[in-house]
């Protein structure tokens, strides 16, 4: 990749991650007000049960077909397995946990709080697969431009569809959220498909031998995106059956100003993705280059955050979300480990270490249940943030440890950028890779 390539890149994952923060927040904005706390909660939890079961299923199918995008397998020989591996049996374990949940587990608060909107599951689950599944063919394989402009369609697409389903049913606002919510993931399927047919020969195939090297593969990261999204959405479930609806609605408004700052990480990360499961040379100078621009950045961030925070949420949301501020607080440190996480995740993959990512995330996530069980009953949504901070620090202490060992970088040149940095950071985006 040359310097003009990768500064292009950069750019544009950068203003495409400012233009899905004002999109998403918008948005979010629209839901908060016109749902209110209550309704707001309902679809949050709504929203984020396809990412858990679909991670239960099929956690660790993404990193395996990125990983093999990176080194120029076949789409369509990738695609397929994300359709029979991914698709189906997220489908399957779908209308079983919803048939099950439906028969045996009526009395608990989330069965009633979602009623007869868990069948929406069967549809959104297998969607939330294939688009997983599209957007890391995309860029794993290099179409940064095919990844970001999928990543617009999916905050855009949404906003202008519940804008015009509620201008037209405004006493049906959650249906209209619901709705406008699944179109938009089908949309972005539809896009990204016909893009990647266009890209390159796109003719579904099956291979016993590519098969079994990915499920193996597969198989050793598939903990890894499942713990993980036990630390980012198992607290949703733990509000929702603790607390209730509405402060479910008020904590799913400090995650929502919270991932704001997630722009940092994903404009550093997309352009890099390539090239960080590559491995190819020259790595031990990029990766370390990465975390310290991105701990650098993001320190800023959160501080700025932290004072501007409340005043964002009150003006943004309404009054009515104010108690969402403390948990946004306690969110922070975590946020700040997240987005270190994900670069060194990334370079732990192309190190071919996804059993040690998945061990690593396991005790996170083991942690975060517990801590969840603990600090909820006692402190509310601010326990579930802090939670989440705590159990997302240790892992990306852990994950740091973990590279800094294997790449021999020492721990100090992954903390903070330096003013000694421009001139390496400029010739090293000149080199172009092996």
């Amino acid at each position: 990749m040359s310097r003009g390539n990768y500064l292009k890149h950069l750019a544009l994952s950068m203003g495409t991650k400012l233009a899905m923060i004002a999109l998403r927040l918008l948005r979010n904005v629209l839901l908060a007000r016109i749902l209110g706390p209550s309704e707001r909660g309902l679809f949050a939890l709504l929203s984020t049960l396809p990412d858990l079961i679909s991670a239960a299923t099929s956690g660790g199918l993404n990193s395996a077909v990125g990983y093999q995008a990176a080194k120029q397998r076949s789409m369509g020989l990738l695609l397929s397995q994300v359709l029979v591996f991914g698709c189906l049996l997220a489908g399957l374990l779908t209308l079983l946990v919803v048939a099950l949940v439906r028969e045996f587990g009526t009395q608990l608060d989330v069965t009633m709080q979602l009623g007869l909107l868990a069948w929406l599951l069967l549809l959104a689950v297998p969607l939330t697969v294939l688009k997983s599944g599209l957007l890391t063919l995309h860029n794993a394989s290099g179409g940064v431009v095919a990844f970001n402009v999928l990543r617009l369609i999916e905050s855009l697409a949404p906003l202008l569809l519940f804008v015009a389903l509620f201008w037209m049913w405004q006493s049906a606002a959650l249906e209209a959220a619901l709705i406008s919510w699944l179109a938009g993931i089908s949309l972005v399927v539809l896009a990204g498909w016909v893009w990647l047919k266009r890209a390159q020969p796109l003719q579904l195939q099956w291979d016993r031998a590519s098969q079994k090297e990915l499920l193996r593969y597969s198989a050793r990261s598939h903990p890894d995106l499942l713990f993980q999204q036990v630390i980012l959405r198992s607290d949703y479930l733990f509000i929702g059956a603790l607390l209730g609806s509405t402060a479910l609605g008020h904590y799913a408004m400090a995650s929502a100003a919270a991932e704001l700052l997630l722009i940092v990480p994903e404009a550093v990360t997309t352009p890099l993705m390539k090239r960080l499961l590559q491995q190819d040379e020259g790595m031990d100078k990029v990766t370390p280059l990465a975390l310290r621009l991105t701990a650098t950045v993001m320190l800023g961030a959160c501080l700025s955050m932290a004072v501007i925070g409340e005043w964002l949420i009150v003006t943004l949301f309404g009054a009515a979300y104010q108690p969402a501020y403390p948990a946004l607080l306690a969110l922070l440190p975590g946020l700040l480990g997240l987005c270190y996480a994900s670069i060194l995740r990334l370079d732990l993959l192309g190190k071919n270490r996804p059993g040690s990512v998945s061990l690593l995330m396991g005790l996170g996530a083991l942690l975060n249940l517990a801590l969840n069980l603990v600090l909820i009953p006692a402190y509310g949504i601010v326990g579930a943030a802090a939670a989440s901070s705590i159990a997302y620090m240790a892992v990306t202490v852990a994950m740091l440890v973990l590279y800094c060992r294997l790449s021999g970088v020492p721990f100090w040149q992954t903390l903070i950028i330096l003013p000694r940095d421009v001139l390496p950071m400029w010739s090293m985006l000149q080199r172009k890779p092996a």
